[in-house]
């Protein structure tokens, strides 16, 4: 059976130092990809060998750019985000690995939305699968106040317009780069949905990974993420209160529960927008709230 056809699109993997990881990264993305495509590869300033193994690449759709010191994961991603051509742009970390299914997938769930996100299947250093991630789906309506409880959006599996991508400049200079652009895409009404699916990516954990580093929710500096935060709660939920408070006072389990009004202002606000949701949508995002707030 002939490959399904495509419209062109720009796979971006900005990577440092991604050896051993990489080489099964660029092979699996490259036999899921259509042939009206490119895989554009930022190695930010390697020293392991990663710059060897891309200048040995035979494939006419990889297109490899290097930085001769590194500028940091969010300047590498906006700048890969400036040399697509494709229709479409979607995204892979260095170190995970692409499912064969996944570009025709994330095609077709792109009619009605500009950004879509699929499930992952956590796998260690080794190959071996822990268990699926963020597999429940999202509408487009839902997304934006899943958004204010926590990232939902699994960045190296998000898929979509060029267009709708480059009308938010790029990823900012954060503790969440990632966090930071889908806030920011959901406050200029960029449509975005989390598909229920098959996992299209496989999602690997090991000890050298950037995220696993101190959550960003338990940094208290990051003014970026903080101004983007606050558009998105004024705009969904017509909150006025501190963005700080809530992003680094979010209840926890093992700490007493925090007492700031504006963080019980916050919480009410996203239970009454959860009123104008449809029913199954609704029940998700309520039991995610009242997992962490009381309300």
């Amino acid at each position: 059976m002939p490959r399904l056809s495509l419209p062109q699109l720009s796979v971006m993997i900005p990577v440092k130092n991604g050896m051993p990881y990489l080489k099964s990264t660029i092979a699996s993305t490259l036999f899921a990809m259509p042939r009206d495509s490119e895989l554009l590869v930022m190695d930010d300033g390697s020293t392991d060998g990663t710059t060897e193994f891309l200048a040995s690449g035979r494939d006419k759709r990889l297109k490899v750019f290097r930085n001769e010191e590194s500028v940091g994961v969010a300047a590498a991603g906006t700048a890969l985000l400036g040399h697509a051509t494709g229709e479409h742009v979607a995204r892979m970390d260095g170190d995970d690995i692409c499912l064969p299914w996944r570009f025709s997938v994330e095609r077709r769930a792109l009619k009605g939305a500009d950004i879509v996100f699929s499930p992952m299947l956590l796998i260690s250093a080794r190959n071996l699968p822990f268990r699926p991630y963020l597999e429940r789906g999202l509408s487009v309506d839902a997304v934006p106040l899943h958004l204010l409880l926590g990232n939902v959006l699994a960045n190296p599996t998000m898929y979509g317009t060029r267009a709708a991508l480059e009308s938010l400049d790029g990823y900012q200079k954060t503790h969440a780069e990632d966090y930071d652009m889908w806030l920011r895409a959901a406050t200029m009404g960029i449509r975005m949905r989390r598909l229920d699916a098959l996992p299209t990516v496989l999602y690997r954990r090991h000890s050298t990974q950037l995220s696993r580093s101190r959550p960003w929710d338990r940094k208290s500096d990051d003014v970026v993420l903080e101004r983007s935060f606050q558009a998105l709660a004024e705009t969904a939920i017509g909150f006025k209160g501190s963005a700080s408070t809530v992003l680094y006072n979010r209840p926890r389990s093992n700490q007493p529960y925090p007492t700031d009004p504006d963080i019980q202002e916050f919480a009410n606000g996203v239970l009454e927008a959860c009123g104008r949701l449809k029913k199954g949508d609704r029940r998700i995002l309520e039991t995610r709230l009242r997992s962490v707030y009381r309300v």
